[in-house]
């Protein structure tokens, strides 16, 4: 094993151990008192949140502590489907009708151009039925009602294949019925280029792969970058953001004009975005691939595109020269 995956996996076993032996703790509390349906699901949403931090893992953990960890998580993840299944209230014995056979609806009939008009309601990917996303875009503003679903607080959010695009995810002029609390449990980020992101704080992790040319502001739990270039990040974090195989990268303060009261509230703490840690970059010697965001090149609060805008115009004010 690496240097380099050694580090992760460290990392990763300070923060998953914990977690097991929370999770541990609170189902024994449960067994020996009152085990409401409310608390055990806010148990299966910490357990989902631990799967989730595993399976980012897996990439750098080797098979043995893989093997150890899936088998922690696969004993409480059964003791937690066991309480919910005595807590759930019994079902009375009632007859019921069947119900009537729907009615296929017709399909739409072509248009002119040979295509067939879209319905208003897009079709839902069953395998991505637990999360939000956004994929597939170039030269759009894209704001909440852009994804793939109703926003969901319990919802991870993946953004991908994204070319030329302005993301607004934050309560904002752009998104007026998003609430004032707009989150996601986490935030996985792949193959975008020459776009401006922008994000609210979530509580758990933001994974990015594979970005180009970028502006990205967020605030989260645990940042991890890989092969990206060329990126301008604005991020509220307090652990050490971590990048690898990356070059040309730019670090700054989550922008005060995103912030809203519950971020203020949430992020009392120091915000550790310039404590980079770049596992390309082993030495005792400063990374030449991230370097401090100069005050004087960064976007200033009334710049920031939270208006639907065109998206051109704002990438060419915002994105980082080449």
């Amino acid at each position: 094993m690496s240097e380099t995956n050694q580090q992760l996996t460290q990392q990763f076993l300070a923060h998953f151990q914990p977690g097991v032996s929370e999770l541990l703790g609170q189902l024994e509390a449960l067994r020996n008192g009152v085990a409401t349906a409310d608390a055990v699901e806010k148990l299966a949403i910490d357990a989902t949140k631990l799967r989730k931090d595993l399976t980012d893992a897996i990439s750098f953990i080797p098979g043995y502590d893989q093997r150890q960890c899936e088998n922690k998580l696969k004993d409480i993840e059964a003791q937690v489907e066991a309480l919910r299944v005595s807590t759930a209230p019994k079902s009375k014995f009632a007859f019921k009708r069947k119900a009537a056979k729907a009615t296929p609806t017709p399909a739409a009939p072509p248009n002119q151009t040979g295509f067939r008009e879209s319905t208003t309601t897009p079709l839902q990917d069953d395998s991505h039925s637990s999360g939000l996303s956004l994929s597939g875009h170039a030269h759009t503003y894209l704001t909440v009602s852009s994804l793939s679903a109703p926003w969901s607080a319990a919802s991870d959010l993946t953004i991908s294949d994204l070319d030329h695009c302005v993301v607004n995810l934050v309560p904002s002029q752009a998104n007026p019925d998003a609430p004032a609390d707009l989150a996601f449990n986490a935030l996985h980020v792949r193959n975008v280029t020459n776009s401006v992101l922008i994000l609210p704080v979530i509580p758990g992790s933001a994974l990015l792969h594979d970005m180009k040319n970028c502006v990205i502001a967020l605030g989260s739990r645990q940042f991890r970058m890989h092969t990206s270039s060329a990126v301008d990040v604005y991020i509220s974090i307090a652990s050490n953001p971590i990048i690898e195989h990356c070059c040309m990268i730019r670090f700054a303060d989550y922008p005060s004009c995103l912030r809203t009261s519950s971020t203020n509230t949430a992020q009392d703490t120091k915000s550790n975005y310039l404590a980079v840690q770049d596992f390309s970059h082993i030495r005792a010697t400063p990374s030449p691939n991230w370097s401090p965001l100069p005050e004087d090149r960064g976007i200033s609060d009334d710049r920031w595109p939270v208006s639907r805008e065109n998206p051109k115009e704002v990438l060419q004010t915002l994105l980082p020269p080449q």
